[in-house]
């Protein structure tokens, strides 16, 4: 007696294929071969899942569907990308350890290479894998996009076209799949009048002390692993520096960029970026962005300290009651320089207009008598006061434009102490202060209402 027929549904995209097998009524037993001639009569070519067949079979499934065929979607290859042999991701703040203590030690904003490290590997794109559904018709994977070839300075590419190898030493980066190496100056001493002066067209690594009446400068960063004394530091792109400053008021650090410190002790300090230190102690400090004093001292004593976007500390002042005095935001001098600038400027706009006039009538004479004037010494003479007049324009409206965008930066600028502030301390927003007269406990000043106040915001004993 014949086997009975399964019935088969198959779904609409062709990609699976369901069999709902009756009883035979005798004791015969299906078989995989059977089933499968069954799924080729309804077209099934290819997916058949035999498991699934010999499942129904060993566990006697009866009148129910059981998916016993599948397609495949295809798998688009993965893209081809570069694996760095370097560390991309360089930590540029102190890192605040559970004791509340803060490690100076391992910032890192520079990974410096040696000629022939091995930089990076492309790893190509794969080819995928294609799809297919029941009746063989086959989906073609897309095969993953390549990159272009390391583009940069400072290495090469070997022949195996895939591996990329410093040619020089220096200070490696990388942005967008683009890797340059840049030349470092790396001391391992003190500079001193043994090792003379610094100052380089790149990154400056010091591994030892800045000694009395030396100077450090860079167009990119700063990296001081010991003690600044009464010295100059003046690295544009940041400054760390690990050891901290003893300054003996004759020290000066300078920067564009961010500058981090272990302690910062009777110096004069002035970024147009962010400064975060354990403690500053009778020092002069200005930062274009914001001031974080953290770590278990995380203190302001004596000196002025003032941050455009804001302060954060732990303690300000001392209990000795040292004159200390922290202020946030924008001075009227801003506002006065602006304007200063911009009469400036219109004079200047004026007087230019007038040379263009000028020139203009030579033009004019040129042409009605049919001569040359553009050797002229008077025609000269207005020509390179235009160009002058033109670049100083320029000069005072970028000016003006960062005055602008220093006071953007002032809104919202506030003071925060999470500990105390003690008496002697003056505390400024914008051009309003209070000087604190008693101990005050976890405490923010802001403006409020056009006038500065002072909020507690909770007193923590950490």
């Amino acid at each position: 007696m014949p086997l009975p027929m399964p019935d088969v549904r198959i779904t609409e995209d062709y990609m699976e294929a369901y069999m709902t097998v009756p009883p035979t009524g005798t004791p015969e037993k299906y078989t995989v071969e059977y089933l499968t001639e069954v799924l080729h009569l309804n077209h099934v070519k290819i997916g058949i899942l035999t498991e699934s067949l010999q499942k129904i079979i060993d566990n006697n499934i009866y009148n129910k569907e059981v998916l016993v065929a599948q397609g495949a979607e295809p798998q688009d290859g993965k893209d081809g990308y570069f694996e760095y042999l370097f560390d991309t991701e360089l930590s540029q703040k102190p890192i605040e350890q559970a004791d509340g203590s803060v490690d100076y030690k391992n910032i890192k904003m520079i990974e410096l290479v040696e000629p022939g490290q091995k930089i990076a590997i492309y790893h190509p794109g794969t080819a995928g894998t294609n799809g297919y559904n029941l009746a063989a018709q086959f989906r073609l994977a897309k095969r993953g996009a390549e990159l272009p070839p390391l583009k940069g300075t400072g290495f090469e590419r070997l022949e195996d076209g895939i591996t990329y190898r410093a040619t020089v030493g220096g200070k490696i980066t990388e942005l967008n799949n683009r890797v340059n190496i840049f030349q470092v100056h790396e001391l391992y001493g003190d500079v001193d009048l043994s090792s003379g002066n610094i100052d380089f067209n790149g990154d400056v690594i010091v591994h030892g002390n800045v000694l009395d009446g030396m100077s450090v400068k860079a167009t990119g960063t700063i990296t001081i692993d010991k003690v600044v004394e009464s010295a100059c530091v003046d690295g544009r792109k940041g400054v760390i520096l690990r050891g901290g400053v003893l300054g003996k008021n004759g020290a000066k650090i300078r920067s564009k960029g961010n500058i981090t410190a272990q302690f910062i002790e009777y110096a004069d300090v002035k970024t147009e970026g962010d400064i975060e230190a354990d403690s500053f102690l009778d020092s002069h400090v200005y930062a274009g962005g914001k001031i974080k004093l953290n770590g278990k001292k995380g203190c302001i004593v004596g000196g002025t300290t003032h941050a455009v976007r804001g302060i954060e500390a732990r303690a300000i002042g001392n209990s000795a009651g040292a004159n200390t005095e922290v202020s946030v935001g924008v001075h009227q001098t801003v506002y006065e320089q602006i304007q200063m600038i911009d009469r400036e400027a219109r004079d200047d706009e004026r007087q230019l207009q007038r040379i263009e006039e000028g020139l203009v009538q030579f033009e004019t004479i040129m042409r009605q008598k049919g001569l040359s004037f553009r050797d002229d010494p008077r025609r000269m003479a207005l020509v390179k006061e235009k160009v002058r007049l033109s670049a100083q324009i320029a000069g005072r409206r970028e000016e003006m434009q960062a005055l602008q965008q220093v006071i953007s930066a002032s809104t919202a600028a506030c003071v925060q102490v999470v500990k105390f502030v003690y008496p002697g301390a003056r505390v400024c927003v914008d051009e309003q202060n209070i000087r604190v007269k008693e101990t005050q406990r976890a405490v923010e000043f802001k403006k409020y209402m056009g006038r500065i106040g002072m909020f507690n915001i909770g007193y923590t004993s950490n």
